[in-house]
């Protein structure tokens, strides 16, 4: 592999090199999440600061990671479910260590580490979802919580539903692993995407209407700078989601139509789910 210009930074932003944004996306997705956190800073206005170091060392790193695979893997080999995996196989068979099995050993030992950081993802909603299920916007079924004070209730149907999922998406890919990877990455996005989309509109909406509220973090103390950096913000974020609908290089010209659609569906359900949700909340907060 070639390091030069031409080879670091893309130059033909067709189809094919869009779609490979998608896992950067994907890795900055949720790191919002630290956003109330932003109370607690001596220096609230560091914050900015942080987020773009953050943004920038997690660039580099992912740059570093796929230059490896890159000068590792030959190219008709790199996959992207198994691209890392593999990589580690081949430099340890270099270096006259076991690769293949020392890959496996690699392998479980990152299924492990998904498996928690699924975990705390399934985790991460559990509290707003209780909250909402208390306020009647969820069936009181949901509401209740064991003795300790967790909503195991939602946490079941949370891990029912993400496990549903993957099992279909896994089972349902036939032969092609990168089909199932590629996809579960887009439909993460995309969803991801769809709340950006929102929270920005939110965003704009509240510095409009109600710029005399206390906040603890101005991004700008010019309104009008603030609502057009987020209005910048959305159709970055617009432009990305209608980008997770093409299919990845290499998917098969019979699975393409299959990803798009089943990518409309699961985002037609996510959108329409809430609405139908809402629509009975009147009834469960006079239950």
């Amino acid at each position: 592999m070639a390091i030069n210009w031409n080879t670091v930074i893309p130059h033909h932003l067709d189809g094919a090199t869009l779609v490979a944004f998608v896992p950067f996306m994907l890795a900055f997705c949720g790191g919002e999440a630290s956003a109330p956190h932003v109370k607690n800073l001596d220096h609230p206005r560091s914050y900015s600061k942080v987020m773009l170091g953050l943004a920038f060392t997690a660039i580099c790193f992912d740059l570093l990671g796929s230059m490896a695979i890159g000068m590792t893997v030959p190219k008709d080999q790199i996959q992207n479910s198994t691209g890392f995996v593999y990589t580690y196989g081949k430099l340890l068979t270099t270096i006259g260590l076991p690769g293949d099995l020392l890959q496996k050993i690699v392998g479980v030992m990152l299924a492990c580490g998904i498996i928690g950081e699924l975990g705390n993802w399934i985790a991460g909603p559990n509290q707003g979802m209780y909250e909402a299920a208390k306020e009647g916007y969820m069936p009181k079924f949901f509401a209740k919580t064991t003795k300790h004070g967790v909503p195991l209730r939602i946490m079941i149907l949370q891990s029912s539903i993400v496990t549903i999922s993957a099992l279909l998406i896994t089972f349902t890919s036939g032969e092609d692993a990168d089909f199932a990877f590629n996809f579960s990455l887009a439909a993460t996005t995309a969803q991801y995407l769809m709340v950006y989309m929102i929270m920005l509109i939110a965003y704009m909406v509240l510095k409009k209407k109600h710029e005399d509220y206390h906040r603890m973090y101005y991004m700008s103390k010019n309104p009008n700078l603030s609502v057009a950096i987020a209005c910048l913000a959305l159709v970055i974020t617009v432009v990305a989601f209608f980008v997770t609908f093409v299919p990845a290089q290499g998917t098969p010209v019979n699975l393409r139509h299959i990803y798009v659609w089943t990518l409309i569906g699961m985002c037609a359900i996510v959108s329409v789910l809430p609405l139908l949700i809402y629509h009975w909340h009147e009834k469960w907060q006079n239950q």
